[in-house]
């Protein structure tokens, strides 16, 4: 029974000593792993996840900055109870928070099937670590349903799926700021079908987009724009060359209460707060002041006509 089983977040600063008990019975004691590798020094660096049942530790994991998920442990008499499965998926929410891509590990051959369960793929041979057979595993991470904060977020990827996460959660309205309506974030059929599920199931829905530059766009052709060319009463695109108060960022804004956002700039991080009205509606405020100088184009208006 689980239904007293916490799993939560931890520090390693806080819970160092439960940690190191509960891996120290699983990796070093049961499955002879040296003490030195496994005290590798990468903790206090890591996010750590634990499952506490009462005051008791009973399994853990972690997630470093690059992605790699590991130290999953629990009580032997506990396996195969879910245990596992809920610290796993409790690091993968934790690497979509922090805009991660992709995550990997090293599975112990023993446990494929598990992680294969959850979405992993092997990759190359098998190799031995600790004296333990092993094999690289690795995910993508899908951010087309999510709906959690996520910071630092990187651009075009995965800022382009969660564009798709805002259009499907969106019940009313969608306000897109974007200077170049880049084809990586804006022009794929996904986005296009969550648009005309939105505006089909609720006449009082829209869409409006607000770019700079438009001679990409008519040049090249837009899936975007061919769409709101059909749709011209629904969805609605300006162009604004310039403005002090636009210096190149993007932005996604949904139903006046989440905000996709990045700022523009190489390695400069955006963010997601999919529950943050305030900023939202501070974001949408300086929407509809650009809009209102924003101008309707001739040419986005008659491109493939």
């Amino acid at each position: 029974m689980n239904s007293d089983l916490e799993i939560r977040t931890a520090q390693w600063s806080r819970d160092a000593d439960a940690l190191q008990q509960l891996r120290t019975a699983v990796f070093v004691q049961e499955q002879g792993v040296p003490a030195d590798i496994e005290w590798d020094g990468q903790d206090a660096q890591a996010e750590h996840v634990i499952a506490q049942r009462g005051a008791e530790t009973v399994g853990c994991g972690r997630l470093l900055a690059d992605g790699r998920i590991g130290r999953l442990a629990v009580q032997s008499q506990l396996r195969g109870s879910g245990i596992g499965a809920r610290l796993l998926q409790a690091l993968l929410d934790r690497a979509r928070a922090t805009g991660l891509a992709q995550v990997y590990l090293h599975a112990q051959v023993t446990a494929l099937g598990f992680y294969e369960r959850a979405g992993f793929v092997g990759e190359g041979d098998e190799f031995l670590e600790a004296g333990i057979a092993h094999r690289n595993m690795t995910q993508m991470l899908d951010y087309r349903d999510w709906d959690s904060d996520v910071f630092p977020l990187h651009y075009p990827a995965p800022f382009a799926q969660l564009a798709i996460a805002q259009a499907r959660q969106c019940r009313r309205e969608l306000a897109v700021l974007s200077p170049h309506l880049d084809r990586a974030v804006f022009d794929n059929e996904e986005f296009f079908a969550a648009l005309r599920k939105l505006l089909r199931e609720s006449r009082r829905s829209r869409v409006r987009v607000l770019l700079q530059n438009s001679r990409a766009v008519v040049q090249q052709g837009h899936g975007l724009v061919e769409l709101a060319r059909r749709l011209p009463s629904r969805i609605e695109l300006r162009v604004l060359a310039e403005h002090a108060d636009w210096n190149g960022d993007t932005q996604v804004l949904r139903d006046r209460s989440a905000v996709l956002v990045h700022p523009g700039g190489d390695g400069n991080p955006g963010s997601y707060r999919p529950g943050d009205r305030g900023r939202c509606e501070a974001a949408l405020t300086r929407f509809e002041e650009l809009w209102r100088v924003g101008v309707s184009n001739p040419e986005l208006r008659a491109l493939s006509l």
